[in-house]
């Protein structure tokens, strides 16, 4: 097992980030381009504990990449955070913990931590999955500025000009 931790701060508040994490379709628009999940598309409801699916992953939106689980362990409105035990394909384990919290009362720090197990290559899939996570946290800061800022979405202020 390996643990990766990545995290980046945030121009919004904590709760805007919070109700964001909870919601399938800002884990579409975060993972865009490199992941997608199609029997995630069009769900509206948010992550609840207790749930479990299964379903392709797909990578860049094209290849079919493998059969993903998925288990919600936890949502915790007080801590803000979801954790969650993934597996399929060779990882043997995924617990990923999502986390946000406030720094002041318009910034944030949001962090994924992943502990991996996918046996011989686990420290492969851990380099990559650095990656992943600094892409996906790269697509939050566009998600906030389009649409989480305190202030309202970033393009409501542009002038055409």
């Amino acid at each position: 097992m390996q643990t990766i931790h990545v995290e980046t701060e945030l121009p919004t508040d904590a709760d805007r980030v919070w109700a964001a994490i909870c919601h399938p379709a800002s884990f579409n628009y975060v993972c865009r381009g490199l992941i997608g999940i199609p029997a995630l598309v069009g769900r509206t409801e948010p992550m609840r504990a207790g749930e479990i699916g299964t379903a392709w992953l797909w990578l860049f939106h094209l290849v079919p990449f493998s059969r993903h689980t998925i288990e919600v362990i936890d949502v915790d409105d007080d801590a803000r955070h979801v954790r969650t035990h993934e597996h399929g394909g060779f990882l043997r384990a995924w617990n990923h913990t999502l986390h946000v919290e406030p720094i002041s009362p318009a910034r944030c720090r949001y962090s994924d931590t992943v502990d991996i197990d996918a046996s011989a290559l686990t420290p492969v899939v851990a380099k990559a999955a650095v990656g992943i996570y600094r892409y996906r946290q790269r697509r939050w800061h566009k998600l906030v500025d389009r649409h989480l800022l305190p202030t309202g979405p970033a393009y409501a202020d542009r002038r055409g000009g």
